[in-house]
């Protein structure tokens, strides 16, 4: 039997990619396991999200965080927590910097140095999918979509792929848009109450800086304590998050410049990495 991860970020991709997964005659056989990374740095919006996917559609949502070593030697892990014990004030996310930093200085994760997916989703998830399926090889799916094309992911990949699968781009006829997310999710009874561009981590370097400004100057419930959060870690390891090596207190001077009118956010192009975090 086929052992498959499914890794679901709290976006619509990746829920969609989900729910195919489990209703779809072509993966009946495999052994599914579903799986969210936590970091700690998710929305609130994202998280009750994913209460809607388990309490509608039934989907056996493993929520995992990353486990650090902190001494020489030590790796990376996992721990299964739950929606009432994860966490949400990005200490997950700490610990990652922290861990990366252990022996050598690497500062906050950057445009230079784009490690936080790889140590707070890819390798937590490999290290509980290794839990569960033991030493037998699995396959992964991730939900990119038709948009994705070809900055992360091309068809020439997708072809020499051996362990990685791409539901929504290669078992329809056409590869899913957002179009087809907007027509699905609104025959759904619930959807996520979050633009995509905002995404599902609070101020992701990945992002415009000015998108982050504008996102910030709409001031959603909790962000003052991920502003003091950025804040706290850029002085702690002497570097910073965003483009062009601004701080987070350069981003908030932009938010309260004046403005008038209303955010566009089509104006905003799609970030240029490869990363799962907001699919």
């Amino acid at each position: 039997m086929k052992k498959l991860l499914v890794t679901v970020s709290g976006g619509r991709s990746s829920a969609f990619m989900a729910r195919h997964i489990q209703t779809f005659e072509k993966y009946k056989d495999f052994e599914k396991v579903y799986v969210f990374c936590n970091t700690g740095m998710e929305r609130p919006e994202t998280i009750q999200f994913l209460k809607d996917i388990v309490h509608h559609w039934n989907i056996p949502l493993n929520i995992i965080e990353a486990v650090f070593g902190m001494v020489p030697g030590v790796g990376i892990s996992h721990k299964v927590v739950d929606f009432e014990t994860m966490d949400m004030h990005g200490k997950v996310f700490s610990q990652s910097i922290a861990y990366m930093n252990k022996i050598n200085w690497h500062g906050v994760p950057n445009s230079a140095i784009p490690y936080c997916s790889k140590y707070l989703k890819t390798e937590p998830s490999h290290h509980f999918a290794k839990a569960i399926f033991g030493k037998e090889k699995f396959i992964k799916a991730i939900g990119f979509r038709a948009e994705d094309m070809p900055k992360r992911i091309s068809w020439p990949e997708i072809a020499e792929e051996e362990f990685r699968i791409f539901p929504n781009l290669t078992d329809f006829e056409n590869p899913i848009t957002q179009f087809d997310l907007n027509l699905f999710f609104d025959n759904e009874p619930f959807k996520l109450k979050l633009h995509s561009k905002i995404g599902n981590c609070r101020f992701c370097w990945k992002r415009d800086n000015k998108l982050t400004a504008d996102i910030i100057r709409m001031q959603f419930e909790g962000d003052q304590y991920f502003v003091d959060w950025h804040r706290n870690e850029e002085a702690k390891f002497g570097n910073t998050f965003f483009r062009d090596e601004l701080t987070i207190d350069d981003l908030v001077k932009m938010a309260q410049r004046p403005f008038v009118g209303q955010i566009n956010f089509e104006e905003y192009q799609d970030d240029d990495f490869k990363c799962i975090c907001n699919f």
